[in-house]
């Protein structure tokens, strides 16, 4: 019996194919995993874990004080500031060159999240270890304990301030829905109304 057989270009020309079809997969592939890598980067970067013991239990002396607040600013300025903006929005002229980007710092629903002992942890250790891997210095040679918490006092009153507004707005969508519940109710009701008025016009000249 005789074999039947593929002229050799054909065979060539199927194996190209799947060769071409294995590569694109393999490419996908790892396309997929450094964007996995990528986002997972930046959850690590801002991670909120649990600050050491030390830093724990540790509570600001200076919250709600005016004063602190004031000299946490200018502490702010002059060295958080190229970083993380002057709003605490992350957006500094020096953030866009750096990965991670630097958190944001008025995030109102955020830091209430964060304890003042993680926050005093993170300004006095800054970011330059796992799991954060940032660009953030240690401040505690630079500033003093106490000037390290003036600026928190600052970022805590920025996100204060951010999470306010949201809430007004919030509160306003709100009373522009109660409102226009209220319209609805009371159109259906003249409606209602009226509906009820012409039934008893109608049941009367029937009478």
């Amino acid at each position: 019996m005789k074999r039947l057989s593929l002229p050799l270009f054909v065979v060539l020309a199927l194996v190209a194919l799947w060769v071409t079809a294995c590569g694109s997969q393999t490419a996908a592939s790892q396309d997929e995993h450094v964007e996995d890598d990528h986002h997972d980067g930046e959850s690590m970067a801002h991670a909120h874990v649990d600050p050491p013991a030390e830093f724990a239990g540790l509570a600001n002396p200076f919250a709600a004080d005016h004063e602190a607040v004031e000299a946490g600013e200018l502490i702010f300025q002059t060295n958080c500031a190229t970083c993380h903006g002057p709003e605490g929005k992350g957006d500094g002229p020096a953030s866009a060159e750096l990965d991670p980007r630097p958190a944001t710092l008025a995030d109102g629903m955020m830091m209430g999240e964060l304890s003042d002992g993680y926050l005093f942890w993170r300004v006095s250790k800054g970011g330059q270890m796992e799991p954060f891997n940032s660009a953030m210095p240690p401040w505690e040679a630079a500033l003093t304990e106490e000037q390290r918490w003036q600026v928190i006092s600052f970022v805590r009153a920025l996100a204060d301030d951010a999470g306010g507004h949201m809430d007004d707005d919030h509160m306003e969508d709100d009373h522009m829905d109660d409102d226009h519940m209220d319209d609805d109710h009371m159109d259906d009701d003249h409606m209602d109304d009226d509906h009820m008025d012409d039934d008893h016009t109608e049941a009367g000249q029937s009478g």
